[in-house]
C-alpha cells in the first residue's frame, strides 16, 4: 500500500467519507452555477474552481492558474463566489497563482479590477470599482457615478473581511488586516490595518 494511500485510510471512514461527499457537492454546485447562473464566459486558464461562483456582466473576466475557494474553510457549502465584470469595456483580470478563500465578491463596474500574481485572499472578500450609486440626493437613482479602477499588485497577503473600494491601488507585498476598509492607496512592503485602513509598519522587500 503507498503512503498516500495509508494517509487516506488514517483519517477515518466517516472522515474521508464527509471530504468525499464536501467535494462532491461544492464540483455539482459549480457546474449549476456556471450554467444557470452565469450570464458572462469568462477566460479560465488552468483555474480550479472550488466555491461555487457566478460569472457575470458584458465585460472581460479573465482568471490564469487561480484558485477559487478552499474547501477545508468555512462557507464552501453555505456560500458563493460571485466575479462580475458588469458593462461592455469593464475587466476583472486575476494573475498566476492567487488564491481567494470563500465568499468573495469581485465587481468591476465600469472600468477595471486587477489582482496581481500568488496573491493570498482570506475569506469574505469584496472588491469594487464603484460606489454604484451618486453620493448626492438627485444623483442616487440616475446612474451618474464615477468608477475608478482597482489594482492589486503582485504578492500581497488580505486577511478574512476585507474591503477594497474604487480608486485604491495596493502595492506589491503589502500585508491588510482582518475587517481592514481600504479607501486609499497602500504603499508597498507595508502592513496597512483598521477602518479606514492605515499604515501600521513596513516591511522586509526581500
Amino acid at each position: 500500500m503507498t503512503q498516500r494511500l495509508k494517509n487516506f485510510w488514517k483519517l477515518g471512514f466517516r472522515r474521508v467519507f464527509v471530504c468525499f461527499l464536501t467535494i462532491s457537492l461544492s464540483r455539482t454546485r459549480s457546474r449549476l452555477y456556471r450554467l444557470f447562473f452565469s450570464d458572462n464566459t469568462p477566460f479560465l486558464m488552468n483555474t480550479r474552481i472550488i466555491q461555487p461562483t457566478i460569472f457575470m456582466g458584458k465585460g472581460n473576466i479573465k482568471l490564469c492558474r487561480v484558485r477559487l475557494g478552499v474547501w477545508t474553510s468555512p462557507g464552501l457549502i453555505s456560500g458563493s463566489g460571485f466575479i462580475e465584470a458588469r458593462a461592455e469595456g469593464s475587466s476583472v483580470v486575476i494573475g498566476d497563482s492567487t488564491i481567494i478563500n470563500n465568499g468573495f465578491v469581485i465587481i468591476a463596474d465600469k472600468s477595471s479590477v486587477v489582482i496581481g500574481k500568488r496573491c493570498l485572499i482570506g475569506p469574505n472578500f469584496f472588491v469594487a470599482d464603484s460606489d454604484f450609486h451618486g453620493l448626492e440626493v438627485r444623483d442616487r437613482n440616475n446612474g451618474n457615478y464615477d468608477c475608478l479602477p482597482v489594482v492589486i499588485e503582485d504578492d500581497v497577503f488580505i486577511g478574512e473581511g476585507v474591503k477594497v473600494l474604487k480608486g485604491v491601488k495596493i502595492g506589491r507585498g503589502s500585508v491588510i488586516g482582518m475587517g481592514s476598509v481600504v479607501v486609499k492607496d497602500v504603499e508597498p512592503f507595508s502592513i496597512y490595518a483598521g477602518v479606514p485602513a492605515k499604515k501600521v509598519k513596513s516591511l522586509s522587500s526581500t
